[in-house]
């Protein structure tokens, strides 16, 4: 056999290797396309849902659809004026349905003392856990405080919810759905806002896990991964090109949750829009350790990471 035969079958199974690969990475993408919304209430039977970080953005957009299919929304977030305006205009536009106030931070401990009042005799069959915020900053100039609490909000908060509403629908034999609002971060080192994509992987891993051991007993789960959208999320974003790109590119929540109404039941990992897309054909092109491996060795010399590390300099500095 001559050596250039068994390149050329190296090289077919090279190519059939890298087509299937981005096969299975933009399937379900098409698929993706061709789905509508649907009405919840139709497909599930639900009376009320729960949506944490519901104030505004993507969760306000979120309340705002299911009353407009016939649910009742239980809005949970911080207690501040935001959350006051928000419940007063959704309860004028939806007179008939009721819209509940839950505000508590879901950092702190015993916050499911007051969701789980506002729930008594109550039957919750769509949780959607949705708070969640990002802290730009190097983890070691974080206070520890502040670190936790963005754990718990991203992350600790969304399976005290899980396990408790999850279990009500199991021990019922009733059916639901599960939503994450995850992240493309997930995917990719993220320096300078380790936090974030460090929960977010969770949050992606956690939800897809769950979606196996729910899915034959009749609870759907969804986890979603947006492109930028618009919303208070970049509030804490801090500065820099890569955050100004993402604010320049974002869409309107609404797109989001129409997307997540499109998937549920039908796709446990829902990519909606270009950055999770780009985000899996790198992977596709980069093993995770290579992509670690350069991320390490060039990231310092990126104008956030410096922009970053500047502003922790000087802030030491004032101290």
């Amino acid at each position: 056999v001559s050596m250039g035969l068994i390149a050329t079958a190296f090289l077919w199974i090279f190519a059939a290797v890298g087509g299937l690969g981005l096969l299975t990475l933009f399937l379900p993408g098409l698929v993706h396309i061709l789905l509508t919304p649907q009405d919840l209430k139709k497909k599930y039977g639900a009376e009320w849902a729960i949506v944490t970080g519901g104030s505004s953005g993507i969760g306000k957009s979120i309340a705002e659809r299911l009353l407009s299919q016939g649910i009742n929304v239980i809005i949970v977030a911080v207690p501040e004026k935001m959350l006051d305006e928000t419940v007063s205009e959704l309860s004028k536009r939806f007179p008939a349905l009721s819209v509940t106030k839950v505000g508590v931070d879901l950092s702190k401990p015993g916050f499911m003392d007051a969701v789980n009042q506002a729930t008594e005799g109550k039957v919750i069959q769509l949780l959607f856990c949705n708070a969640g915020f990002m802290i730009t900053s190097m983890f070691a100039d974080t206070p520890i405080g502040k670190t936790n609490a963005n754990a718990a909000v991203n992350m600790s908060c969304h399976l005290e919810l899980t396990h408790e509403y999850v279990n009500r629908l199991l021990k019922t034999k009733t059916k639901g759905a599960v939503f994450y609002t995850s992240s493309p971060a997930w995917m990719l080192p993220s320096p300078t806002a380790a936090m974030y994509a460090g929960t977010k992987a969770f949050v992606s891993h956690f939800g897809l896990s769950l979606a196996c051991e729910l899915k034959s007993e009749g609870i759907d789960v969804c986890v979603v991964h947006p492109s930028p959208v618009k919303s208070r999320f970049y509030d804490h974003a801090g500065e820099g090109a890569e955050v100004n790109f993402f604010k320049s590119t974002a869409k309107g929540p609404e797109v989001l949750v129409g997307t997540m109404f499109a998937c549920v039941g039908r796709l446990v990992m829902c990519n909606q829009g270009y950055f999770p897309k780009v985000m899996g054909v790198m992977q596709k092109i980069l093993d995770f350790n290579c992509l670690g491996e350069i991320t390490a060795n060039v990231a310092h010399t990126s104008g956030s990471f410096i922009l970053v590390k500047n502003q922790a300099l000087e802030a030491k500095k004032t101290k």
